[in-house]
Parts: structure tokens; C-alpha cells; sequence
């Protein structure tokens, strides 16, 4: 298991995930493909970047989606699965000028983005993933394959 610290945007630790790594049936072993603390409510991942990012962030449908868009030098945060959206993340995102949304090329991701847009209609828009999620068309393309969608997003 990969664990995942939930930070404070201070850095203080907040709660902990677990993601299995290995390619196999989660539900025939016995756990999810991740896992959370028992009564841990769902939070928003990389929230210190709500802090120190300027007029643009990122949301992604996941952790490592989120981990990879910081790695290339974006400010993003991740909700942790596409149906854990709420009404307090709209709020932490509201004063922003142009949210990006990075949901998964699936159906639940089609969901996930078109949510969180309808909840900040003003400043969200959905990004075409083409390659797969954000890891993947990381794995496939490199940086320059997530920055050319950015690019796009911005014609």
C-alpha cells in the first residue's frame, strides 16, 4: 500500500490514505483499491495550494492525478474519487478566475466534471483527456502532453 498524508495547508498532518499498488481484484482480496480511515470524512487533497496558487487552479479526480499536475508545476488540489464533490470545496474554490478540472475519461469522471463546473459555473471548465486520467497520459507523454492541454484551454 501507498499511504497518502492529508496535510493542513500549513503542513500539519490531517488524516492518512492507503492506495493499493498491486494490479490484481481489490474486492477478492478484501479491501478497496483504496482504503480510509473509518468514519474519515472526505477532504480535499492539497489544499496548500488553494494558498499559494494565483488566479488558476486545478482540480483533479484523485490523488496521484494531483500529485503529477504539482510535479509539472501546476497548483492543484484532488477530491478523492468522483462522487465526493461537496458544497464546502465549492466554497474553498470560489475566488478563483479559472479552475481547470482534470476528471477521468469515464463515465464517472464525465460526472465528476460536470458537477463540480455546474458548481462553479463561472470560473470551471472541463479538460479533454485523451491519453487516459492525468497519470496515465503522463506516463504516455510526458509533462508536455498535460502543459499542451493547458495551452489549449487558454485559445
Amino acid at each position: 500500500m501507498l499511504a497518502i498524508p492529508y496535510l493542513s495547508h500549513t503542513g500539519q498532518p490531517l488524516t492518512i490514505r492507503f492506495r493499493c499498488l498491486e494490479d490484481h481484484d481489490h474486492r477478492a482480496h478484501f479491501h478497496g483499491k483504496y482504503n480510509t480511515i473509518k468514519d474519515d470524512p472526505p477532504r480535499m487533497y492539497g489544499v496548500d495550494s488553494v494558498h499559494t496558487a494565483g488566479d488558476t487552479i486545478d482540480v483533479t479526480e484523485g490523488e496521484l492525478d494531483r500529485i503529477i499536475l504539482r510535479k509539472i508545476g501546476l497548483h492543484a488540489v484532488a477530491i478523492p474519487g468522483a462522487a465526493l464533490w461537496l458544497g464546502r470545496h465549492r466554497r474553498m474554490l470560489a475566488g478563483f478566475n479559472k479552475i481547470r478540472v482534470w476528471g477521468d475519461p469515464d463515465d464517472a469522471g464525465s460526472e465528476f466534471t460536470a458537477k463540480v463546473c455546474r458548481s462553479l459555473p463561472r470560473s470551471a471548465r472541463g479538460m479533454r483527456l485523451r491519453l487516459g486520467d492525468v497519470t496515465e497520459t503522463y506516463t504516455q507523454g510526458g509533462a508536455q502532453a498535460l502543459l499542451a492541454l493547458t495551452k489549449e484551454d487558454e485559445k
